[in-house]
């Protein structure tokens, strides 16, 4: 199993940081997979989303491979650090104790043209509408004063003085990726925060920003936007 995991870490580390925007690999100690079939799997698994490829550790030391068509679900758990090279630290971390699920949804094309293909999301939230992500790493520039401070801003922040002589650097961040899911298999992106949100339930808007208010709640962060949700899933006719 160790071998396993340590050859999906150097397969993946290297290419997924090196390119950017791409959708992250995660990779996971344990884990029960339900297939479209029915069958339930177990073992070390990693989660590919710029490719969407499932793989399953085998006791023998292979691998599995699936295609989002071929599985249901899958709850994960130990989850391994993330390489990123951000301005706080090199690693992201995660609590190993923390179950996390995925599911397959239909995930409809920005072309008309097109049908919809199985993807994998991560439901952060009960329903009857869901709360999904996905994650992606993107780059940012950053700006080291040349004197050698360990200070850092982004490439046109106004604290910089125009005159200071400054290294550039890109360095990669995880980006959360959040979209709404209803039965009727519509999903729709959160790209705007506050303003996609509201859109997305215009008959309870006023009771969202009135409860976000009450709460303190932004709409950005994972944690915030399960709360909206799960508060207006609350509310009648919601899910319409």
């Amino acid at each position: 199993m160790k071998a396993w995991l340590i050859g999906c870490w150097l397969l993946a580390a290297g290419p997924a940081v090196a390119q950017f925007n791409k959708g992250v690999h995660l990779q996971f100690q344990f884990s029960r997979v339900v297939l479209a079939s029915g069958d339930t799997l177990a073992g070390p698994l990693a989660v590919q989303f710029s490719t969407d490829l499932l793989y399953l550790g085998q006791p023998d030391g292979s691998v599995r491979t699936f295609v989002p068509a071929a599985v249901a679900a899958f709850a994960v758990q130990g989850q391994a650090p993330l390489r990123v090279h951000s301005a706080k630290s090199g690693m992201a971390t995660f609590d190993p104790t923390v179950v996390r699920l995925f599911r397959t949804l239909p995930w409809p094309s920005e072309r008309p043209d097109r049908r919809a293909e199985p993807a994998f999301f991560e439901q952060l939230s009960e329903g009857p509408v869901l709360l999904l992500r996905r994650q992606s790493y993107v780059p940012r520039t950053v700006a080291f004063p040349a004197e050698g401070s360990n200070r850092q801003f982004p490439v046109g922040s106004a604290r910089q003085p125009a005159h200071t002589p400054a290294a550039f650097r890109t360095l990669t961040e995880l980006k959360d990726e959040f979209y709404l899911a209803w039965a009727s298999g519509e999903i729709r992106p959160l790209h705007h925060g506050k303003k996609d949100l509201l859109a997305a339930f215009p008959a309870h808007s006023s009771q969202l920003q009135a409860y976000a208010k009450a709460h303190g709640l932004g709409y950005h962060s994972a944690a915030e936007l399960h709360d909206l949700v799960s508060y207006v899933n609350t509310l009648a006719g919601a899910a319409q």
